[in-house]
């Protein structure tokens, strides 16, 4: 069958002008394969869709094990791979000809210019929903700077019909009993009295919509990430970093079943543990992404050590002139229960004095938002400020006579107790701190002077999720909340309470998260490139050995 035709009968490319398609045969390839031929692997980074012509294959995909089983057969006209073509996902399966096999093979780089040269092809392609739910994935200015939004869902339609059955009858309900009294004469003129009825209603319809539309869950390349929005009422962020992620688990009511959507559980590590994600239509091609999006999460790691292997292979083959420059990473620090009085001088004697915010060398600290120390001084600054009225008062009142004095010395008592009184809440206010590190969280609650004092410290390696709130409308016009750190360690659950920006600042977490993980996977390999040079040394001695006349 010839290029054009082939392509005509792929759903992808069905609806292409015939110019397009001509085009798109020119970029692919016939490849032909014998029987028992792997075409591709499991695992490895998609670059390649196949159509077979002619032939069959089989489907073959590895379990935890690492055994092989089919789980699907290819014949005449079938596809495989429209994912790695269209986003370069990793191969779910690996294909294996049972015969002789010929397939029109399109190359992603190949296609990614036909793309650009002719933006046109990529509107008249007509991909599977899933794919074309990614397609139409949008970007968000909050992502990270080289993080990439993957699927973006909503609850289902019918969490929506839930909530607006009760406006929706009271309604039906109000308005029926007003046509009634009409029909009777009661209520005149009928009109206003219908459109009066309505507002209340068509408020609620209003609000559980927008509330609806508010609510949504993305994958990106690096995370799954839980908005909840109430307008101005409430907002959470709940996350699930793609290397913290250990299982996924689908379950579904009859309802659920019969609309097509379920609730979606995904567990880490952590003391709470589970993210969960309710009235998810079609979960399991969420699933199906989120193990994509992890599975090219780690296919890049064994990348890199593939290509350290091979550095190291052609060093030691004196093929390379010389030896490739090693990153050189600091260790980790010890872990410490006194940790922290080794990173505390580190922010100097003076800290900003109403700052919510600043940086001390890799230190980054936090104070709750502004809003809080008003609500402490509410009291204190009022009164300060009515007692230097009234020393004032006393202490030019030359009227009072006798009393003056007794009355202004009692006036500046009375005016430094209450300065101590705002200098304390003030104070109170500055030494509550929350502290990032390069290697650690920190949380202090320090009371003034020798008061007391509660420090509170984990690893950043323990940080399974972190989530954040905003409670009320002053949070959301302010833009301030709690940031919820949870850890798989005996330390439990740290929160940043009332922190200014907490997007920013769980952004940061997560930013120093993966630079401790960066940090280790570099460690790692530079570890085993130590070894591999160890291994090929001795093994190029041995060979000396055996090759060298009169040895044992």
């Amino acid at each position: 069958m010839d290029a054009v035709t082939l392509l005509k009968n792929v759903p992808l490319f069905a609806s292409l002008t015939p110019d397009n398609l001509a085009r798109v045969a020119e970029v692919a390839e016939r490849q032909s394969y014998p029987k028992g031929s792997r075409l591709c692997r499991q695992d490895e980074f998609g670059k390649t869709l196949y159509i077979i012509d002619s032939g069959e294959a089989v489907l073959r995909q590895a379990d935890l094990s690492g055994a092989e089983r089919p789980v699907g057969y290819l014949r005449a006209g079938d596809v495989f791979g429209d994912d790695a073509l269209l986003f370069g996902d990793p191969y779910a399966a690996c294909i294996q000809s049972t015969t002789d096999i010929e397939v029109l093979a399109i190359r992603k780089e190949r296609f990614d210019r036909l793309l650009e040269e002719h933006p046109e092809i990529r509107k008249q392609l007509r991909p599977r929903r899933l794919l074309r739910e990614r397609l139409r994935t949008p970007s968000f200015p909050w992502l990270e700077r080289d993080e990439r939004a993957v699927l973006l869902r909503r609850r289902h339609w019918f969490a929506l019909a839930k909530n607006l059955l009760i406006p929706i009858l009271a309604w039906l309900a109000f308005g029926s009993g007003a046509w009634l009294l009409f029909r009777t004469g009661v209520l005149q003129p009928a009109l206003p009295v219908f459109v009066l009825i309505s507002i209340l209603p068509a408020i609620a319809v209003l609000w559980h919509y927008l509330d609806w539309r508010n609510d949504f869950y993305l994958v990106t390349d690096k995370r799954v990430l839980h908005e909840e929005k109430t307008i101005l009422l409430h907002e959470s962020w709940e996350e699930a970093r793609l290397f913290k992620i250990q299982n996924t688990d689908i379950r579904r009511d009859m309802i659920g079943s019969l609309l097509g959507f379920g609730t979606m559980f995904i567990s880490t590590a952590s003391v709470r543990g589970t993210l969960v994600l309710d009235h998810l239509p079609d979960p399991e091609g969420m699933q199906e992404v989120i193990f994509k999006s992890v599975g090219r999460l780690r296919l890049k790691g064994r990348e890199q050590e593939r290509e350290d292997v091979r550095q190291e292979l052609l060093r030691q083959m004196g093929r390379l002139d010389q030896e490739p420059d090693t990153l050189m990473v600091p260790p980790f620090a010890e872990q410490h229960p006194n940790s922290w009085r080794r990173m505390m001088p580190r922010l100097g004697l003076r800290r900003p004095l109403f700052s919510t915010r600043f940086k001390k060398g890799e230190l980054m600290v936090w104070r709750k938002h502004w809003i809080f120390l008003l609500r402490r001084i509410r009291l204190a600054l009022p009164a300060l400020l009515i007692m230097t009225l009234i020393t004032f008062f006393f202490g030019l009142s030359s009227w009072l006579g006798a009393y003056r004095s007794a009355l202004f010395l009692g006036s500046v008592v009375l005016w430094a107790a209450s300065l101590l009184w705002l200098w304390w809440h003030v104070e109170d206010w500055r030494n509550d701190l929350y502290i990032l590190g390069d290697r650690l969280i920190i949380d202090v609650e320090k009371k003034p002077l020798f008061f007391s004092e509660q420090r509170k410290q984990a690893s950043l390696d323990m940080i399974q999720n972190v989530s954040l709130q905003k409670r009320g409308i002053l949070s959301s016009l302010l833009d301030f909340g709690d940031v919820v750190l949870e850890t798989a360690g005996a330390a439990g659950s740290f929160t940043f309470d009332g922190v200014g920006h907490p997007v920013k600042v769980q952004q940061a977490i997560f930013r120093r998260m993966e630079e401790l993980s960066e940090a280790r996977q570099r460690r790692e390999r530079e570890q085993r490139k130590a070894d591999l040079s160890t291994w090929f040394h001795l093994y190029h001695q041995l060979s000396q050995e055996e090759q060298t006349p009169g040895s044992d």
